[in-house]
């Protein structure tokens, strides 16, 4: 008995160690140096959020868990492996000197180890030859997607676009890619698509490979268990087994094409705003209630129960626009 009690005790203050542990982690996750602001409800929830979204992708039938498993598997003639620094070389100007510094630094973060505290990176390389091609996906914390304190991360990812000049290239099994044209002189091509702003996709090609030839690594990139690892789902994302290349449309075709990815992306930004403003008005009425007291509250340092006004109707809506270089803007707007 006494010996049942003792292991009880102990397993105790190893769970309450591993979620104070957590919960740090979870507010730096969240952007923030410390956990102070970031209450026991906000942390409760983001925890059930992320056992949620890990246990939905591993009990999905046949299909992966980990991000590296859902990349594409190599085309015939073609090997992979894990990316090296040096892989991105290939890539650059000639002569650095006098080139963009700033499409430099993109192409060189194709082969950084590490993205950040609690997110999930790879970064695999595709060789046939002379050739290779860069796949790196990236995974961001299901708490950036489940906190009320970390809703201006969320917003950042959420707005991420084109760096350069983007343009239209190809729907996979409903996810939509597009080519972020590199400045002159750069030898690459680079891709980009998001999947519920939470994963990342970057495709780093050399620049003679033609779009029918890229083909090929997007057909078996698994956008349904991709999908399926995200908080923000998007119904049927990744079921649809149809791959739409832009530049192999007829101009009729085409148009119908971009007006659908343009109204598509003006639903999602839609959407997001609304969430955005729906968490907003949550937290609003968690701190009116004075959420995040209590034994636990104390605890973990929760912020004090006091009366907050509830925040002010902001209008919040979004708009998209295209201008003449092909890149898709899409803004959120203020009071």
């Amino acid at each position: 008995m006494i010996r049942l009690v003792g292991s009880l005790i102990l397993f105790a203050i190893m769970a309450g160690g591993y979620l104070y542990f957590d919960f740090r982690m979870s507010a730096k996750w969240a952007g923030r140096e410390d956990a102070e602001g970031l209450t026991f409800q906000e942390y409760v929830s983001g925890l059930t959020g992320r056992v949620a979204g890990l246990t939905g992708a591993a009990n999905a039938a046949g299909m992966p868990s980990k991000l590296a498993d859902m990349l594409p598997k190599p085309p015939e003639g073609w090997t992979v492996r894990a990316a090296v620094p040096d892989d991105v070389k290939p890539f650059l100007p000639k002569s650095t000197k006098g080139a963009d510094r700033k499409a430099i630094s993109s192409l060189e973060k194709m082969v950084e180890a590490s993205a950040g505290t609690g997110t999930e990176a790879v970064t695999l390389a595709y060789q046939n030859g002379d050739r290779t091609v860069l796949i790196k996906a990236v995974r961001y914390p299901n708490i950036i997607f489940t906190s009320f304190a970390a809703m201006q991360q969320r917003m950042e990812l959420q707005m991420m676009t084109a760096e350069f000049r983007g343009t239209e290239f190809m729907t996979v099994r409903g996810l939509d890619v597009t080519e972020d044209l590199l400045p002159e002189g750069f030898r690459g091509r680079l891709f980009f698509a998001d999947v519920g702003a939470q994963i990342h996709l970057r495709v780093l090609a050399p620049k003679r490979m033609k779009d029918a030839e890229l083909v090929p690594f997007f057909q078996s990139l698994h956008v349904e268990a991709m999908n399926a690892s995200v908080i923000d789902k998007v119904e049927g994302l990744g079921k649809v087994p149809v791959i739409v290349l832009a530049s192999a449309m007829e101009q009729a075709e085409r148009e119908a094409y971009l007006a659908d990815r343009e109204a598509r992306a003006a639903a999602e930004a839609e959407r997001e705003a609304a969430d955005r403003a729906a968490s907003e008005q949550a937290e609003g009425a968690q701190a009116g209630s004075g959420g995040g007291g209590g034994f636990f509250g104390g605890l973990f340092g929760g912020s004090e129960a006091e009366d907050k006004p509830a925040p002010r109707e902001t209008g919040k809506g979004s708009s998209c626009t295209t201008g003449k270089d092909g890149v898709k803007r899409c803004t959120v707007g203020g009071d």
